[in-house]
């Protein structure tokens, strides 16, 4: 059942739970991109002409970097999680995003 605007009847509602969910999916997936560039411009420390990875190992190890990367940037997710609720919401469970209401979702009787 879609949410509709109890002001303006829009669909296009956001609850709070969806807007951590995706707050946390896309801090989480910038943290790994993050941790994977700074592997991938990390200097080697083995002579050029020495190829000491497979290309499977090489892939294995740039993405434990882009979890540890990803890992590391948990605190700075739960910060902007923390100003999505006090800002955006504040105490209501749902935002319009075409009117910008913020209101509770009332459970049916």
């Amino acid at each position: 059942m879609t949410t509709r605007c109890l002001i303006c009847n829009s669909s296009v509602v956001l609850s709070k739970d969806a807007a951590i969910a995706i707050a946390r999916l896309i801090g989480t997936l910038d943290g790994f991109l993050h941790g994977i560039q700074q592997s991938a411009t990390k200097p080697q420390t083995v002579a050029p002409d020495v190829r000491c990875e497979r290309p499977l190992e090489h892939a294995f190890n740039l993405m434990i970097d882009g979890i540890a990367g990803a890992a590391s940037s948990w605190p700075d997710i739960d910060d902007f999680i923390r100003d999505i609720r006090r800002h955006q919401f504040m105490e209501f469970d749902c935002l319009c995003l075409r009117c910008g209401a913020k209101y509770d979702e009332k459970p049916l009787s």
